[in-house]
């Protein structure tokens, strides 16, 4: 028996009445230069869609075909009687050309101007299953128009989503002179959001980064940069168009396109939080979170006392934030291509070729189905969660991402399998077009890279963060500047004429006074020269040594950990490299992670349930080394380039019993 019913029910219930419905004013208006119309009722088509208009309906064909999706516009149907009873024949009618399998209840809602009526109807036909999504918009005067969404699969209808709305909020009522131009709605109708205010243009506001705002005496780390917020729903699909703009202004306020109101901003333990009040994010409460690229706002709980189900946005500061979010968004899109998979049940055997087609499409073993991406529900997860429909994947699941090194990777969970393609690495912006400030008169004195590492103070009490031992690393330049971050992959990342894509120098300004120092806005700490390193603040830093000449053989082992304390998630990973003769090396990681859910949220609580996830994996390549970088070039031919270096033994020499690789502390293996 088909599960249909319960997966309408809850499509209509959650994405139709608590987003798709209620998101129908908020979604801005088409243009009506493209605007066209039928009967009393102007509509505009989706771009790319083929469009077929006759006397009675207009039909809209998705790009690849009716197979990837079709709507119908049937307009000024006559209401007789009570509008459910009507509604309800109005959808056996337009099903009765094959067989009802599933049906859901006729749900109603408002939005579009009008009251909405909206039911799901699975239909079998002699060439297979639709899906159709039926939705009535009553416009008060006795008449309604038609709306139909037809799919060969549920995961189509979340893909397909924003068209449909866009299409039914593009249908207002034709201006009494039937013309196709803007209509301009009365008090209360169509152009009124149920989250408080009608919708108007919003002007343009001028850009500001983090380092105007620090110029004119504000801080992002703790205060909002006033500028343009997009936001993008958390709810699931693949669309990279925002709902909402933001436009956070002076003196606590904030203008939307459906209205304004205020804003207030508190630290909250080692948060800050945001709490809206007025127009229509009253109500609203989030956290601002501000990074080399901008600031995020995450809002939450918004139209909670006029929604049936509240919004959730994250909202990224236009420019280089927004840019840097699409870019992951793009990472998190499946592309087309074939995927060589292979079987992580432990047999290491080939999974065949997972071929990811055009318009949701995917081949496997000769048979297709559809997949579905979703980035959106969680828009920080390094991945999409991706949803396979028909074929020999049927409801199966799993995760897709493209990582720095140009490796794309789609695990599926039923059958395990792992699907790898190597690509040529996507440009990742990491700094600004600006060159940094010369530092102040009196900055500076010291050169050169220096480093030190301590026990966790945390490890003990299970909180740790550093996997048991912590590294700190500064890169001193004689002008005044220094880096105060571990790179990632090269020393050239501490040059400090760079800037941050939010306009910030990538460095922090230090001063040496006297027996002490000032690193950025810290407050002074003694400073003593020892030998080739420096003591700073009691802790010594002793110079980074390169690697290249060298001699790296045997085993080296590094050891992580997660979770601890009152987590409910923990478990550890193991990586072991191997540096072999001629170049060569092999690398195995092995793992897992043990996550449980408690009455409390916490590992003091009672268990309620819980999941294990374990990983093995094995890999081998050639490797090379220049100046503090080692690059492992694997055997799929994908690259990954390691910030690499050791600290002076007693002679001045590397000590090759300690290597930091990429973030990660290795320890020689006596013996291996």
């Amino acid at each position: 028996m088909s599960r249909f019913p319960i997966r309408a029910a809850h499509l209509i219930r959650r994405s139709v009445r608590g987003s798709l419905l209620a998101l129908l004013p908020l979604l801005a208006l088409q243009s009506q230069a493209m605007a066209a119309k039928i009967g009393t009722v102007t509509y505009t088509a989706p771009t790319g869609w083929a469009v077929k208009a006759q006397p009675q309906m207009v039909t809209f064909t998705a790009p690849g075909g009716a197979g990837q999706g079709l709507m119908l516009l049937i307009p000024d149907q006559k209401v007789s009687g009570d509008p459910e009873a009507w509604f309800r024949t109005v959808v056996q009618q337009l099903s009765s050309d094959g067989q009802i399998t599933d049906q859901s209840e006729i749900q109603a809602g408002s939005g579009a101007g009008a009251s909405l009526l909206s039911a799901a109807v699975t239909v079998r036909l002699s060439q297979g299953t639709q899906y159709r999504f039926y939705t009535a918009r009553l416009t008060g005067s006795g008449t309604a128009s038609v709306y139909v969404l037809v799919t060969s699969s549920l995961n189509a209808v979340d893909g397909l989503q924003d068209t449909y709305v866009a299409l039914i909020r593009s249908a207002a009522p034709a201006q009494a002179s039937g013309t196709a131009g803007t209509s301009t709605p009365s008090k209360g109708t169509a152009a009124t959001s149920p989250l408080g205010g009608a919708k108007t243009a919003l002007p343009a506001v001028k850009p500001m980064n983090a380092a105007q705002f620090i110029a004119a005496g504000g801080n992002p780390e703790v205060a909002v940069i006033p500028d343009e917020f997009r936001c993008y729903q958390e709810k699931r699909g693949s669309s990279v168009t925002p709902e909402l703009a933001v436009q956070i202004l002076s003196g606590g306020k904030y203008r939307t396109a459906y209205g304004s109101g205020t804003y207030t901003v508190r630290k909250d333990s080692s948060l800050i939080k945001t709490d809206w009040t007025g127009g229509p994010l009253d109500g609203a409460y989030g956290y601002l979170n501000f990074d080399d690229y901008g600031q995020t706002l995450s809002i939450s709980n918004v139209g909670e006392n006029v929604l049936d189900d509240s919004i959730d946005f994250e909202c990224y500061q236009r420019g280089a934030r927004e840019n840097r979010q699409l870019l992951d968004f793009r990472l998190k899109t499946p592309v087309p291509a074939a995927y060589p998979c292979t079987a992580t049940d432990g047999s290491g055997k080939s999974g065949g070729t997972l071929e990811i087609l055009k318009d949701g499409m995917y081949r496997l073993g000769g048979q297709t189905g559809r997949y579905a991406a979703d980035f959106r529900s969680d828009q920080n997860d390094a991945w999409s969660d991706v949803t396979f429909t028909g074929g020999p994947l049927d409801d199966a699941n799993g995760t897709y991402q493209e990582d720095e090194a140009g490796v794309r990777t789609l695990s599926v969970y039923r059958p395990k399998m792992e699907c790898r393609l190597v690509v040529k690495p996507t440009p990742i912006l990491r700094y600004g077009s600006a060159k940094a400030p010369a530092p102040p008169k009196g900055s500076g004195g010291l050169s050169g890279a220096y480093a030190a590492w301590y026990p966790d103070p945390l490890a003990a009490s299970g909180y740790g963060t550093c996997s048991g031992l912590c590294w700190d690393v500064y890169v001193f330049d004689r002008s005044g500047y220094v880096y105060t971050q571990e790179p990632d992959g090269s020393i050239d990342e501490a040059s400090c004429t760079r800037t941050h894509p939010n306009g910030l120098p990538v460095c922090e300004v230090y001063r040496v006074q006297g027996s002490q120092i000032v690193i950025g806005k810290d407050k002074a700490v003694p400073l003593v020269r020892v030998g080739t390193g420096l003591k700073i603040d009691g802790r010594t830093y002793e110079p980074l040594l390169k690697l290249d000449g060298a001699k790296l053989a045997g085993s080296y082992e590094s050891k992580s950990f997660v979770g601890g304390g009152t987590s409910t998630v923990s478990g550890g990973f193991q990586t072991t490299l191997n540096f072999l003769p001629q170049g060569r090396f092999t690398r195995a990681r092995s793992g897992g992670v043990s996550a449980t859910t408690t009455d409390t949220g916490t590992n003091l609580g009672n268990v309620t349930g819980g999941v294990t996830v374990t990983s093995d994996r094995r890999s081998s390549g050639t490797y090379r080394v220049s100046g503090y970088t080692l690059a492992l070039t694997y055997g799929d031919g994908h690259t990954e380039t390691l910030f690499a270096f050791a600290l002076p033994d007693k002679a001045g020499r590397a000590d090759l019993e300690l290597l930091r690789l990429g973030g990660s502390t290795y320890t020689r293996q006596d013996g291996k």
